[in-house]
């Protein structure tokens, strides 16, 4: 399923009639949705009007679970290591990526982002790469890629040296294409013994030298580090010390404004325009695969639907948009 909102909190009425910003934001391994107040909060430190796109990862269909578009079996998840043996579901990345640029062309939206936390810091890595020219920003917060460079008797205990040939497929295939993304942020504490610091620091240095190689100067590929005293700073609930609760710290609270969302504005009003508004680039075209105007999946066999739903942030604060279907 999805939502759809649109957040004009504390903005002027000339504001709230500017072409929005379409922010897709996807959750973490918990599959609970965002609060709707913590949308709000999201829009307020944009100053911005804000289309928020609240997709949920895919249910488990047939024996195979997903991490948003990482596909894998019960077998394959054997101590938690879906996200290394798993594989990319082609039509799932298809269908969710095309609905992001419809809804980009239906709002006429300025700019389009897309962020998550923890399993949905790996989707947003995951959907900037397979279709970098639909996304403005990738911001991922306590993410991960697939397969992973940690040593096998450390953090995953994941075997080596296949994660980590894994991971390089993903940096050579993936990554290097999330690079074209004018804006790519990565977003972790190096004490996070949940998603490995390690990784991402790979996968923010390959979209560096992928841009360096390029010679392109206004993109931006950049990582944030959460102190080891903001870490696991997260309030209100019991945890484990695991250097894995920043939510707040980096999304939400006033700390977040000086260490992430005054430098995100800034690049906003310098970055270039994602690559769909751009000249037609045809070195990299993507093939969408399509039945009767839906799009469907060739190891699916055929579509399958999930049911969208319209929810409110705030009756004074946001404004009905629409429902629809997604399917894969």
């Amino acid at each position: 399923t999805y939502k759809v909102y649109e957040g004009l909190a504390g903005l002027e009425a000339d504001q709230a009639k500017v072409k929005p910003y379409l922010l897709v934001w996807l959750h973490g391994m918990d599959n609970g949705s965002i609060e709707p107040g913590y949308l709000t909060t999201l829009q307020k430190r944009l100053r911005h009007r804000v289309i928020f796109l609240v997709p949920m990862s895919p249910q488990t269909h047939e024996g195979v679970h997903y991490n948003w578009a990482c596909a894998f079996r019960k077998q394959q998840n054997k101590k938690q290591l879906g996200f290394v043996h798993g594989t990319l579901h082609q039509g799932y990345l298809n269908s969710l990526t095309a609905k992001i640029s419809d809804l980009a062309y239906e709002f006429d939206a300025e700019r389009v982002l897309v962020m998550g936390y923890s399993m949905g810091g790996f989707g947003a890595f995951q959907l900037g790469g397979w279709a970098p020219d639909a996304f403005d920003v990738v911001i991922s917060v306590a993410g991960y890629g697939l397969g992973t460079l940690e040593p096998e008797n450390e953090m995953y205990n994941a075997p080596q040296p296949q994660s980590s040939e894994i991971f390089e497929t993903f940096l050579h295939n993936v990554v290097s294409e999330l690079s074209r993304v004018p804006v790519v942020l990565g977003v972790h504490a190096q004490k996070d013994s949940m998603s490995s610091f390690r990784d991402v620091r790979a996968i923010i240095k390959q979209c560096q030298e992928a841009l360096a190689e390029r010679n392109e100067e206004k993109n931006r590929a950049e990582l944030l580090v959460v102190s080891d005293e903001k870490a696991d700073s997260d309030r209100g609930r019991k945890k484990k010390i695991s250097g894995h609760h920043y939510f707040n710290f980096s999304l939400l609270d006033e700390t977040s404004e000086e260490f992430l969302w005054s430098k995100l504005r800034d690049y906003l009003a310098t970055a270039p325009l994602r690559l769909e508004l751009q000249p037609l680039q045809m070195d990299h075209p993507k093939q969408l695969f399509r039945s009767k105007g839906r799009l469907t999946c060739p190891e699916c066999h055929g579509p399958r639907y999930l049911g969208g739903s319209l929810e409110q942030l705030d009756a004074a604060e946001t404004a009905k948009v629409k429902r629809g279907r997604l399917s894969y």
